[in-house]
């Protein structure tokens, strides 16, 4: 699985994911799509194996529509510190990552 960290989230993330639960994951901003619109992002994470990390439930919307890939970890716990998205990661994001493993399009976490 690669993970790419959407724009509204701390790009810092990506990093941290990878030193905790040994993925590979970029930031939207480190992959140049960082001011991108929402429909060339998803399209170009039309790959098997990518997981989008976002906010966005315009992402649910295109998921839900068009199927994946790419598979969606949808972070809904609204504006939070960088400190309690790497707390809401470290209890949830094993499961979740199994989850994903697993086949599922779109994993909830906050």
């Amino acid at each position: 699985m690669k993970f790419w960290v959407d724009a509204q989230l701390p790009p810092q993330l990506a990093a941290w994911l990878e030193a905790e639960f040994r993925v590979e994951a970029s930031s939207l901003r480190d992959l140049g799509l960082r001011d991108a619109a929402d429909q060339e992002i998803f399209q170009r994470a039309r790959q098997p194996g990518t997981v989008l990390i976002s906010k966005d439930s315009d992402f649910v919307d295109l998921i839900s529509r068009f199927g994946p890939p790419p598979q969606l970890l949808w972070v809904t716990c609204g504006n939070a510190t960088n400190r309690h998205l790497r707390g809401v990661f470290s209890s949830a994001g094993r499961a979740a990552i199994n989850l994903l493993a697993e086949g599922q399009a779109i994993v909830e976490i906050c």
